[in-house]
């Protein structure tokens, strides 16, 4: 799973927050500059965001020395009461540094609007887009939403209005600006991951389970309900493999392959890393019913098995789905073609540097 070379190696990157995505993608030009409450050990390529690291992204700023500016959306504010009440409590003795650490990206808002293009990721749980990134919308090119709902300005439910935004609040240049900015994107797979799957697995797998499941089951009234389909389809005389939510990795991986279907319902956000493993896997995702827009999706009945949540969809959609086991075959090659082509982290990168580069007809510097 060797990639080629791209125009994107050529990139000068600058990468801040509490996530290594592009770090990780293109080691050799990103820079990272680490907001995270733990330390990293620093190097030539990454830096813990301090002092020094604060007149760093002054300068790099000024001085134009990337091509792309990526930031990772914080989810917390980290200038609100509440998130430095937790600081203090967890690191008493330690909080000025981790506090001023977690800045980071706040820090942006200090400095001049930087010419150098901007993208922001937002992978969290939430499909809100919280009030303190709201500076972030004038300044990029892109903000990039995992939990984006279909109609893009729900993100600002309860934070830029009480409620739903009204005619009055989309009409505004803020939101409408905003809202053009807003694009999908999906959590996808580590290129590391996909690697030990593909070198670690024999092809094809034996297949000695009809369904596969495991996770937690206690943070989301969807995997509850389905969970007692699970059940009754094994009373049925069906092989359904339901796991302790946290089994080592490896064995994760392996049992999820021997199974024709891994079912991966919507948890705390609708997107899943379970969804782009068990494609990889070669097992077939049974996902209930999308809720977000989503960059490149899984098509039911090519790549995955949708589902209703309501009465017993699942049950209905597994029987169903078994009943051709050609077909489950041929969908899991599809699948897992179409996670390694799209949805693995160094796809994703491509993506966000493609679109970010179009959106400002720029070519790298260097």
């Amino acid at each position: 799973m060797d990639d080629p070379p791209t125009r994107f190696d050529d990139l000068r990157i600058l990468e801040i927050g509490d996530r290594a995505l592009f770090a990780g993608a293109f080691p050799d030009n990103t820079f990272l500059l680490w907001t995270g409450i733990r330390k990293i050990a620093a190097g030539t390529r990454q830096m813990n965001f301090g002092l020094a690291g604060a007149w760093f992204l002054r300068r790099a700023l000024r001085e134009d020395r990337f091509d792309v500016i990526v930031c990772h959306a914080p989810l917390h504010d980290p200038l609100g009461a509440r998130w430095i009440l937790r600081l203090l409590g967890r690191y008493v003795f330690l909080f000025p540094p981790h506090h001023f650490r977690t800045c980071g990206v706040l820090f942006l808002r200090a400095v001049s609007g930087p010419k150098t293009p901007l993208a922001v990721l937002d992978t969290e749980d939430s499909p809100a887009v919280n009030r303190h990134n709201f500076f972030l919308f004038p300044r990029c090119r892109t903000y990039f939403k995992r939990e984006l709902p279909p109609d893009h300005g729900k993100v600002f439910f309860k934070t830029l209005h009480p409620d739903l935004p009204t005619i009055r609040v989309r009409r505004s240049k803020f939101f409408r600006q905003s809202v053009a900015r807003l694009r999908p994107i999906s959590l996808g797979i580590a290129d590391a991951k996909a690697r030990q799957i593909l070198e670690g697995q024999p092809v094809p797998v034996e297949k000695t389970a009809d369904v596969f499941f495991a996770g937690a089951l206690d943070n989301s009234l969807v995997r509850a309900r389905g969970t007692e389909q699970l059940r009754q389809l094994q009373s049925e005389g069906y092989v359904v493999d339901l796991a302790e939510p946290n089994l080592p990795l490896d064995e994760y991986l392996a049992r999820c392959a021997r199974a024709w279907l891994a079912w991966s319902p919507e948890g705390l956000g609708w997107d899943c890393f379970r969804h782009y493993e068990a494609a990889v896997c070669g097992a077939v995702p049974v996902l209930s019913r999308p809720t977000i827009y989503r960059h490149r999706p899984l098509q039911h009945g090519v790549h995955c098995v949708y589902y209703d949540v309501e009465g017993d969809g699942l049950r209905t959609a597994i029987v169903d789905a078994l009943g051709d086991k050609a077909r489950l075959s041929a969908m899991a090659q599809a699948a897992r073609a179409h996670v390694l082509a799209h949805h693995t982290h160094r796809r994703l990168c491509e993506y966000v540097l493609e679109t970010v580069l179009a959106n400002a007809r720029l070519t790298p510097t260097r």
